[in-house]
């Protein structure tokens, strides 16, 4: 296979000995926009500009930058053809099709109502992939046969969910599919695929099985996504598939590039781990805290804007604590700088599951203040420890919270009416233990395991029905 690989940075550099090393390769050319490389030579080949492209014996253009997408639509422009363009991720998913690497955690032998597969995104401790293990484990409960399939995952997570009964095959090529990957299918009655990003998996099963569809994304993971698999993005293609989202906001990202397509929402359940947990800290101090990677899309910076507004007398009764993945990014030395006076905010990093769940036993207020976030898992887990959560106009979970009831929701981007709502909790705090009690009896109408498969059930029954 004669390739042209377009990128030159950091990107290729990390993978080009994976590349290289495959013998059915053969490099012809680096294609980059910077002009400054372009003459020069790498890895023995030229490094072109994209217009001499035209010029050169190839058969694909791989694309290896983390703006891949707008690499394709420069291509496209110039008119190669979309077939010769391929992301590197499916230059793996070609070397991996048909590998299966299962873990099994559900050796019983019983009767089960259906064969289930859940295909979701890498496994790990992000919103999405939590959901699908939550469902998974739902339908599981109400006696249906499930695989969860993910094309990678965390080592860590996958044996903490092995042992929670779960089987899981992880399919390296994912989210392509080959006639390998179509043939192990055949042996399930119905298929639920999680996340947008797998788009292609949807429309590709629903040709031959019944197919729920559940969506999570936030408005800016569409882009991507409708660029890479732009022949799967268009409306016929998702004619046999039943769609839901899991919140107001996922269903209206969602129906903004397939208008009216998805009309019912599927909120997700979580576990109950509520095992006498106090209802407030008993410490003197009020503790806020934030959980969740450190992103422009989370807000820690109006966080950290909203507590150094707090009036100051007020803001010496209260804690501020930041959990999550704090990379070296310019965001996160921004976010590092705001905090680095103040020692009252205290960073923790990325905790493992476990540890979170000891600190909700210190936290008293979860605040969300992303800039949007269609449903947000953390906030869920606060109301089931009842703890309330001050969020913003721009998260999923201002449907369930009455305000100064059971939370405060505040403006998007709005950092003084953040400090004000804090201020009101720290001037208040005698009635967070009746709060976080309202936060609590949110989860048990709401966000059980046991309505969340209810739900499901009706959602994939639905399907079946209609799909057989």
């Amino acid at each position: 296979m004669r390739i042209v690989v377009f990128g030159a940075g950091k990107f290729y550099q990390k993978r080009k000995e994976e590349l290289l090393s495959d013998i059915d390769v053969e490099l012809v050319a680096i294609i980059d926009n910077n002009q400054y490389i372009q003459g020069t030579y790498m890895d023995h080949v030229p490094i072109l500009g994209i217009e001499q492209l035209e010029a050169l014996d190839y058969d694909i253009v791989i694309l290896m930058s983390a703006k891949a997408s707008e690499m394709k639509i420069q291509l496209s422009k110039l008119g190669v053809d979309p077939k010769r363009i391929w992301y590197w991720e499916r230059f793996k998913s070609e070397k991996e099709k048909g590998r299966f690497y299962f873990h099994c955690g559900d050796l019983t032998h019983r009767s089960w109502k259906k064969k289930v597969l859940f295909i979701s995104n890498d496994l790990g401790y992000s919103g999405g992939a939590l959901a699908a293990v939550y469902a998974a484990l739902a339908l599981q409960e109400r006696h249906y046969k499930v695989v969860l399939a993910a094309p990678g995952g965390n080592s860590v997570f996958i044996k903490e969910i092995k042992e929670r009964g779960l089987n899981i095959m992880i399919c390296p090529a994912l989210p392509y599919l080959y006639e390998e990957e179509l043939a192990f299918i055949e042996q399930f009655d119905a298929v639920i695929v999680n996340v947008f990003p797998m788009i292609l998996c949807a429309s590709e099963i629903s040709k031959r099985k019944p197919v729920v569809w559940w969506i999570h994304e936030a408005s800016d993971f569409y882009q991507t996504t409708r660029v890479q698999f732009a022949e799967y993005a268009r409306e016929e293609q998702l004619e046999n598939i039943d769609i839901y989202a899991v919140s107001r906001i996922a269903q209206a990202n969602f129906n903004h590039y397939f208008p009216k397509r998805i009309s019912q929402t599927l909120a997700y359940g979580i576990p109950d781990e509520c095992l006498n947990i106090p209802q407030t800290n008993k410490g003197d101090k009020i503790l806020f805290a934030i959980i969740g990677g450190v992103t422009p899309r989370k807000a820690q910076d109006i966080f950290l804007e909203a507590v150094k507004g707090i009036k100051e007398e007020l803001r010496k009764k209260a804690l501020f604590w930041i959990i999550g993945s704090l990379a070296q990014d310019s965001y996160c030395n921004k976010i590092r700088d705001m905090a680095s006076d103040d020692s009252s905010i205290i960073f923790w990093g990325e905790m493992p599951r476990v540890e979170i769940e000891k600190a909700f036993f210190s936290i008293d207020v979860l605040v969300c203040p992303s800039w949007e976030d269609p449903l947000p898992i953390v906030a869920t887990e606060a109301m089931m420890y009842g703890r309330p959560c001050i969020v913003s106009e721009s998260i999923g979970t201002v449907d369930y919270i009455m305000e100064g009831r059971n939370g405060l929701i505040f403006p998007t981007g709005d950092s003084k009416a953040l400090s004000a709502k804090m201020e009101w909790v720290i001037q208040n705090s005698e009635q967070l233990s009746q709060m976080g009690k309202n936060a609590r009896q949110t989860y048990e109408k709401y966000f059980t395991m046991d309505g969340f498969g209810e739900r499901l059930e009706a959602a994939l029954q639905n399907s079946l029905k209609n799909r057989p």
